[in-house]
């Protein structure tokens, strides 16, 4: 009859060893009966409620009275393998032959606790939702007296730099009321509106937004690619979006700096890349900013989308920012990657799925004419990181060549002191240690000038060809298609089917 019984039936004496138990108590702890006949019953609690447990026994033997027997309360159970869960226990006292023996009946509060905390969060949602849809009202009250006032003292004015100020002010103000919509859309629990939009249009008025709003100590630069494909995406969530990744470059940049948006079209039709940007295969829009700040460290940029989390001061940074353009551009079907280096600066990229059909271009080269054009030359490869180390060292070796690997710019001189029987080095630039990519590369061109140089970086090329103008060299921005990695290799060489007489080149 215990056996058959649904909920965990044990038995002790007054010291607390257990005497007995039904089937369901080895089911509910993940021990056999064995385990537990003759073994204390603090071990199917938390070591703070054994101490209490022994207490009570004692105290209830003494005295009679107790705030638990024949009654049930809420308490927490610790399974074989240590995790700990909620409990309901009814204890009863019984005594026999002049024993006192204790009956506690069990069962697994786990499913009511998280049915009870998500009707919290639903609840606790639900209060949110009422209250932002409720300010989002409000403000948009206030913001309707702003547009208007705007509209009627832009009739007033002559003055034509007045009037692109005035012009300005009404943008913000409209994207404003747009974003207070999107409150009252949160309490409705509907999803940002994406739609074909032009994704350059939106990158202007954000940028002139802004212009306005950076100090003259800040470089303001926009690179738009042209007859850019359209793209779904919301047009107000992105400018607010890019408004919100410039202001952070700008908390980055505090003694001035340079920020660089730019757009271009990126098909990614290439396993490796797709698996590296966790996005499916087909042709994007991709929006790129990219600062020349403080820069941060790996561990940051595992949490920099989650929600709430922040490295700004308390007070100073709520941490939605980030967040919020992560949750847009995925309920878009796109993607967002971040790429960072401390003391280099960092590079948000925005992808975006393109909507009209463009010409596929025509391959760069081919897989044997690659592999013909390999020969037998070696690359050394030089990446701190492992994961793109190996995918690196993969490609290579399918397009051909003979590959050696070193994970720092330290060891890679060492291993070209032992022997320097490379053709090229491909080397990422920012690296741990004291020499980076940019510190190997001139090593190599003072001390080995037989030896090929392929830089590469996820950082921003145009700010990265300043800093090293003054020795040869190619770069391979991150991330990088095979036929791009083959291409920058042909003209590495000087090999037939590449751009002749190339001998600083960037690469998208």
């Amino acid at each position: 009859m215990l056996d058959a019984m649904p909920d965990a039936v044990l038995f002790s004496d007054k010291a607390g060893i257990i005497t007995r138990t039904n089937a369901a108590v080895d089911k509910l702890f993940g021990y056999d009966s064995a385990e537990l006949i003759g073994s204390s019953v603090n071990m199917l609690m938390p070591q703070a409620l054994s101490s209490r447990h022994d207490r009570f026994i004692e105290n209830y033997l003494k005295t009679g009275s107790g705030r638990i027997i024949g009654r049930g309360r809420a308490v927490e159970g610790v399974r074989r393998n240590g995790d700990a869960f909620p409990l309901h226990v009814s204890l009863g006292h019984i005594t026999h032959d002049g024993e006192d023996h204790f009956v506690a009946i069990m069962h697994d509060f786990s499913a009511r606790v998280a049915a009870e905390a998500a009707l919290s969060r639903t609840a606790r949602l639900d209060a949110i939702g009422q209250m932002t849809a409720g300010i989002g009202h409000n403000f948009n009250n206030i913001l309707t007296v702003v547009i208007g006032n705007l509209e009627l003292l832009e009739a007033q004015l002559s003055n034509p730099a007045q009037h692109a100020m005035l012009a300005d002010a009404r943008e913000a103000a409209t994207i404003g009321m747009d974003l207070t919509a999107g409150l009252g859309a949160f309490g409705r629990k509907s999803n940002a509106r994406c739609d074909v939009i032009d994704i350059n249009a939106a990158c202007s008025a954000a940028l002139e937004l802004i212009k306005h709003t950076f100090d003259p100590q800040y470089v303001i630069l926009m690179e738009l690619t042209d007859n850019l494909p359209a793209a779904l995406a919301d047009s107000t969530h992105l400018q607010s979006a890019l408004i919100n990744i410039a202001l952070n470059a700008r908390d980055a940049m505090p003694d001035g700096g340079t920020l660089i948006t730019r757009s271009e079209v990126v098909t990614v039709d290439d396993h490796y890349i797709a698996q590296e940007l966790d996005i499916e295969e087909g042709t994007y829009v991709r929006i790129s900013v990219t600062d020349t700040g403080c820069g941060m460290g790996p561990d940051t940029q595992q949490h920099v989308f989650e929600p709430f989390f922040t490295t700004k001061p308390v007070g100073q940074g709520t941490g939605l920012g980030l967040a919020t353009v992560y949750g847009f551009v995925r309920q878009c079907g796109g993607h967002v990657t971040i790429y960072s280096e401390i003391g280099h600066g960092t590079t948000v990229a925005l992808y975006f799925p393109a909507i009209d059909e463009i010409p596929t271009e025509k391959p760069l080269h081919n897989k044997r004419e690659s592999r013909e054009a390999a020969g037998q030359r070696t690359i050394l490869i030089v990446e701190d990181n492992p994961r793109v180390r190996s995918v690196t060292s993969d490609r290579l070796r399918d397009l051909g060549y003979d590959v050696r690997v070193a994970g720092q710019g330290d060891h890679a001189a060492r291993m070209l002191r032992e022997n320097a029987d490379v053709h090229a080095v491909f080397t990422d630039l920012v690296m741990p240690g004291e020499l980076d990519g940019l510190a190997l590369a001139r090593l190599i061109e003072a001390t080995y000038p037989h030896i090929r140089i392929l830089l590469t970086s996820g950082y921003a090329e145009d700010i990265l060809s300043r800093e090293i103008d003054d020795i040869p060299h190619q770069i391979l921005r991150k991330p990088y298609r095979q036929s791009e990695l083959a291409e920058a290799l042909l003209e590495l060489f000087d090999l037939p089917g590449s751009a002749q007489g190339v001998t600083s080149q960037v690469k998208e």
